[in-house]
């Protein structure tokens, strides 16, 4: 994609988290769209959670840049001991989200990206995807008003770069 931004003009990017589903490359795709330079990121569980494989199929017809992060150690350290706690099937969602959303966050730094997004929608998930729940997830990964949650955006607050 060429944009024709003058010199004074800085090209808008961001972090989009994509898990292989549709709701996430939707969302990659509704953000691209909009002119802004996307960074598919990919979290690569120890125990294999999602489909890194449909994520980097979507990045590549969607036309966007995909890297993918291991999460490690310190990912089965939130999972042995949720500050939130756990699901109904031991699942610490919320703690799990941080974690990815922080990482996220520096990633988002790293290579000078606006924002981060995800395909979530609101209500979804029973714990991980309710208002008040959403909402300590972007404060606790230091991502307040930058965490664009675009197939929801609005049932939620408005965020920075809205």
């Amino acid at each position: 994609m060429t944009t024709n931004l003058s010199p004074k003009e800085k090209q808008i990017k961001a972090v989009g988290l994509l898990s292989g589903g549709l709701d996430s490359a939707l969302a990659a795709r509704i953000i691209r769209d909009l002119g802004i330079e996307v960074h598919g990121l990919y979290f690569a569980m120890p125990w294999g959670c999602c489909d890194k494989s449909k994520a980097q199929e979507a990045a590549e017809s969607l036309g966007i840049q995909f890297i993918v992060l291991q999460l490690d150690e310190r990912y089965l350290e939130v999972v042995k001991n949720p500050q939130h706690g756990y699901g109904t099937a031991l699942n610490p969602c919320v703690d799990c989200r941080v974690h990815m959303f922080s990482r996220a966050q520096k990633y988002m730094s790293a290579v000078g990206a606006d924002f981060v997004f995800t395909g979530e929608v609101l209500g979804q998930r029973p714990m991980s995807q309710m208002r008040q729940s959403m909402k300590i997830i972007e404060k606790e990964s230091n991502l307040e008003g930058r965490l664009l949650r675009p197939l929801c955006a609005h049932l939620l607050e408005p965020t920075i770069p809205e």
